[in-house]
């Protein structure tokens, strides 16, 4: 099963094609995702203010020839995305055997290839929100990940902090995350990763930051966490790869990638801050003239 064929994302690709009535389903669909496809078709209707004969006529536009064939993939892909590590252990370990640089070479190209989906699964108008919410700088950007995914949020943090103002990360304990909500307002913005097998407190911050008015940026993967449900956009990228563990790689690079889009939309107020950070960094570095410090950059006379 291919992740750019989950309900959620072929909903929004089949989205053009759908009349008024019928969007009111995919909304309802996608607002309680995957529950609401779980429920009656009678339900769904109820929830979306439509009649059951249009709720038909939009899984027919999702290709499907009839509820219950909708039901049963959506049913799948739920699974899909409660993986774990173990659950994948017998399968990883039935491929085909190869020399330890065989296995490197296949993952790698296997990342080259999600790198290649990541650009399908993106939706233009969510990445430019996106980028509009992370670039104003009049907001306060605060960004959380998971167990594993708050690497990446840290490692963007890093990354914006030298182009904007008000970059902070919600770390440490998770009985400490309650004084970081203490700040959060109208014009915050919060960037939030969040992967199958999705953490409950990862979820309860956002969706309590959303109610204290703050702007919620998620990147997710193609089964979407649950914070999709409020989420003010949502980035997604494919996640899955033949091996223990999940990948995210291409949430990394949509990292960067984001970040490079900010620098461009910052312009000049970008420059000024390098230069400051520069002035700032001379202080602190080393005194032997051959030292050169982890990102950096060579000067003309070096290069």
């Amino acid at each position: 099963m291919s992740e750019l064929d989950t309900l959620a994302e072929r909903t929004r690709h089949r989205w053009p094609a759908l009349t008024r009535a019928e969007r009111r389903v995919a909304q309802a669909f996608l607002a309680h995702y995957p529950l609401a496809g779980l429920e009656t078709v009678q339900a769904l209707a109820a929830r979306a203010g439509v009649s059951t004969a249009t709720v038909l006529r939009f899984v027919g536009k999702l290709g499907f020839a009839n509820y219950a064939e909708f039901q049963s993939l959506l049913r799948r892909q739920l699974a899909e995305s409660l993986q774990s590590p173990l659950n994948r252990y017998h399968r990883t370990q039935a491929l085909e055997p190869g020399s330890p640089a065989e296995l490197v070479a296949a993952a790698l190209d296997e990342r080259a290839e999600q790198l290649r989906r990541a650009k399908e699964l993106l939706f233009p108008d969510a990445v430019e929100r996106a980028v509009e919410l992370l670039a104003d700088p009049g907001r306060r950007v605060l960004l959380l990940g998971g167990r594993y995914s708050g690497s990446i949020a840290r490692y963007c943090a890093g990354l914006l902090r030298g182009l904007r103002p008000k970059v902070d990360v919600v770390a440490g304990q998770t009985q400490t995350w309650a004084d970081a909500l203490l700040d959060v307002d109208r014009r915050t913005t919060l960037l939030v990763f969040d992967f199958r097998r999705y953490q409950r407190d990862v979820v309860t911050f956002a969706r309590l930051a959303r109610e204290r008015g703050a702007r919620v940026v998620l990147v997710t993967d193609p089964w979407h966490s649950d914070i999709a449900r409020f989420a003010d956009t949502l980035l997604a990228v494919p996640v899955a790869a033949r091996s223990l563990h999940d990948s995210l790689t291409a949430a990394v690079a949509l990292c960067e990638a984001l970040v490079a889009a900010v620098a461009r939309t910052l312009g000049g107020r970008t420059r000024a801050r390098l230069c400051e950070q520069e002035r700032l960094r001379r202080p602190f570095q080393p005194a032997l003239s051959g030292a050169q410090g982890e990102g950096e950059p060579m000067s003309e006379d070096q290069g």
